[in-house]
């Protein structure tokens, strides 16, 4: 990379290149996006984006893993907030997280099919899980929370539903894009439902509010 750009200079190239990659690959998909679109779509030359990036696999793992890991600093600042409260993240609160990230563009189940899923996932870094939004430790720490403020959540069914969310837009191609997004958010209630109860009736106990 040329000396004359400065880190601030470096952060916004940056920048630039993983909006155009996530532009590129919502519209061509993994394999027919080339480091030429993306270069194109980011207003720099080829050369520039092998500056910052060994290969396209590389790019798209980092595009994923900054998407992660936003995701989940925002799940944990939440969880925190509500536990300083005595509480859990109320059910209404979670809801918008979860329906902002599954309906996102940057949601990467939208942008792959299951073979790419699994070559992306193989490149991420080790601190990064390609797994669906809500699943693993974090889903952990939202049930203790729920059962600790007197709910009594299935951890163990809300992770298998995120699960098929993943799996539901891996084949996208299936559904009518109408029936696709109604899909999604059923399967977004049903994990809150498993979380805090059907009718929602332990929100007053978990939000934190008192």
């Amino acid at each position: 990379m040329p000396a004359i750009f400065t880190q601030e200079e470096r952060e916004a190239l940056r920048r630039t290149m993983l909006d155009a990659g996530w532009r590129c690959l919502l519209e061509r998909g993994y394999r027919a996006t080339r480091v030429e679109d993306v270069a194109r779509e980011a207003g720099i030359a080829p050369g520039t984006f092998y500056g910052f990036f060994k290969s396209k696999s590389e790019f798209v793992a980092e595009m994923v893993a900054e998407n992660r890991r936003a995701l989940m600093e925002e799940l944990h600042d939440m969880t925190v907030r509500a536990k300083r409260s005595g509480g859990a993240p109320g059910r209404d609160e979670l809801d918008a997280w979860m329906r902002a990230a599954w309906h996102s563009d940057r949601a990467i189940f939208r942008c792959v099919d299951d073979a790419d899923f699994r070559k992306i996932r193989r490149a991420l870094p080790g601190d990064v899980s390609m797994g669906p939004e809500l699943a693993g430790g974090m889903l952990a720490s939202v049930a203790d929370a729920v059962r600790a403020a007197g709910g009594e959540p299935d951890a163990e069914l809300a992770a298998s539903l995120q699960r098929v969310c993943a799996l539901t837009l891996l084949a996208r191609d299936e559904f009518a894009p109408a029936a696709l997004e109604r899909t999604v958010d059923a399967l977004i209630d049903a994990t809150l439902d498993a979380l805090y109860g059907r009718s929602g009736s332990c929100d007053e106990g978990v939000d934190g509010d008192e």
